[in-house]
């Protein structure tokens, strides 16, 4: 039996040793040319100051008073906060061969993934072996071809919904899981499969909040202290319980696409394309089931985020779902959209505005992935030293008041005026060459680590959004003013953050068209009965 009262009395002496070693060793004292920022104390530098929560909010703030490069010390570590487009722009998009590799990430490092999962990869051989392969498959030439998979899902979807309106956000998650599941592996998405790879997500981006492990990648001794000792308490066994989850789904679809591909089922997935180049890539089995297991990853929590805040919206300002109802009956009048016209921009101006305004408003990755820096550089006079870490604050973007008028409000129309949503229309001064590295939306990252996958979400979201508004009123059953639109209360704290619940529903606009998400919802399954 374990001594505990003699452990801690060896140990507690240890930590104090350690705690004084740090605080001579590290002096957090903010070098004259580093970016502005809030004063540092020894040992912690501003990890003190920072919310585990919805720290881009208070990186907004911080960057109202010191300017839109925030300087940090994460204990030992330099970290920077870029709060403006402008910066993106000239740091990640222009400088990407220094700006594109990632930091030292406690949950990643424990669970022995670095060099595995491409989202959180150094900037490597490896890492840019895997871009390729995601970039090739995704190309918007390829995306298109794939767009009656999309239109069968999101029919699905509105037939999930028609039966069980109170459920609706399952239907969602299955729906955009299914897309990358039929696509990549060449399976059926199921509600089996995917409710199963939505609860691994949860705990996936559960522990990979600030404060759900201990920070040793910015206080290294904490690696070695007994996790009892810490507010941390069992964080080792959950990562590894995690990883083990994690391996095993990824695995378990992998291989079973494999099967379905040797026996001649599926010829143009992902994962068929994988195997064929395997060789001569020098792809692993297990390099492979996290290239493909990321596809699943951004393709179905990212797209369904984004699509219960569009539902969300519909739900609080009916004056603006009228708006996207009379847009799409005009182009389809009493047949259900459909791919390809249920996705061109073209045709659906107003919703496409919609789109885009979910994105800034209210973005599903409000920091996303942090990139580090691989070598020494100098910005504005500012010194950035080799291995700072890099945040993009998409939230602080987004919400620029200088460049859009009432940030905080949900109004499409910017986006029929400006391109980017700006307050002054692109047609008020001739282009320049900033706007030719100005992105519509910093919801999908910037620089070499940008999201490859935005044409196949843009696709799967705008058919799932004029099909929505076609099909349904989208109605608040909270009362009037109750469903929460505050980024603050009214969004998780998570990773990936997204509406918490309320209670929403969905009333079918009429027989007639009952009937039509009824035989549509009969087509679609045939069409995807192929990938059982």
């Amino acid at each position: 039996m374990t001594d505990y009262p003699l452990l801690l009395s060896a140990t507690i002496p240890f930590l104090i040793a350690l705690f004084f070693f740090f605080f001579f060793r590290q002096s957090p004292r903010r070098a004259s040319d580093f970016p502005p920022g809030p004063p540092p104390i020894p040992i912690l530098g501003n990890i003190h100051q920072i919310p585990l929560q919805k720290s881009y909010i208070k990186f907004a703030k911080w960057a109202q008073q010191y300017g839109p490069i925030v300087g940090l010390r994460l204990g030992p570590q330099r970290a920077i906060v870029l709060n403006t487009w402008t910066a993106v722009r000239d740091l990640l998009d222009q400088r990407g061969a220094i700006y594109s590799s990632r930091p030292t990430i406690p949950l990643i490092e424990h669970m022995g993934i670095t060099d595995t999962h491409p989202a959180f990869m150094k900037y490597t051989k490896n890492w840019r072996r895997a871009r390729k392969s995601m970039a090739e498959y995704l190309k918007d030439s390829e995306v298109d071809k794939r767009m009656s998979i999309q239109d069968a899902e999101s029919s699905q979807m509105m037939w999930e919904i028609l039966q069980r309106p109170g459920e609706y956000k399952e239907a969602v998650e299955r729906s955009f899981a299914a897309v990358m599941l039929d696509t990549v592996y060449g399976r059926r998405g199921t509600i089996d499969v995917t409710k199963r790879f939505f609860k691994i997500q949860d705990e996936w981006t559960a522990l990979l909040d600030p404060g759900a492990m201990p920070p040793f990648d910015v206080l290294p001794f904490l690696r070695y202290v007994p996790d009892w000792l810490t507010p941390w308490r069992g964080w080792r066994q959950r990562a590894e319980a995690l990883k083990q989850k994690k391996d095993g789904v990824y695995r378990g679809l992998f291989q079973d696409a494999r099967e379905r591909v040797v026996q001649g089922k599926v010829d143009d997935s992902f994962v068929a394309r994988l195997l064929e180049e395997q060789e001569k890539e020098g792809y692993t089995d297990y390099d492979l089931e996290y290239v493909a297991g990321l596809l699943l990853e951004g393709g179905a929590d990212t797209a369904s985020t984004a699509f219960s805040v569009f539902v969300l919206a519909m739900a609080v300002f009916p004056e603006l779902q009228r708006k996207a109802q009379e847009e799409v009956d005009g182009v389809f009048g009493k047949c259900m959209p459909a791919a390809p016209e249920g996705a061109d921009a073209t045709k659906l101006p107003y919703l496409k505005a919609c789109f885009w305004e979910i994105l800034r408003w209210r973005p599903g990755f409000p920091t996303g992935v942090p990139h580090a820096t691989t070598k020494d550089d100098t910005y504005q006079g500012y010194s950035i030293p080799a291995n700072t870490t890099v945040i993009l604050n998409t939230w602080a973007i987004e919400q620029n008041p200088v460049d859009h008028t009432s940030p905080n409000a949900f109004d499409p129309t910017r986006f029929l005026t400006s391109k980017f949503g700006t307050t002054h229309p692109e047609s008020d001064a001739p282009p320049t060459e900033a706007d030719a590295w100005r992105r519509q939306s910093y919801a999908f990252g910037a620089g070499r680590r940008v999201c490859p996958g935005q044409r196949m979400a843009e696709n799967s979201m705008l058919l799932a959004m004029a099909k929505v508004v076609w099909a349904f009123d989208i109605v608040s059953l909270e009362g009037e003013g109750e469903l929460d639109l505050s980024m603050e209360t009214g969004f998780t704290d998570a990773f990936l953050t997204a509406p918490k619940e309320g209670r929403i529903g969905f009333e079918i606009r009429g027989e007639r068209r009952r009937e039509v998400v009824e035989r549509e919802w009969e087509r679609a399954d045939g069409l995807l009965k192929r990938f059982e």
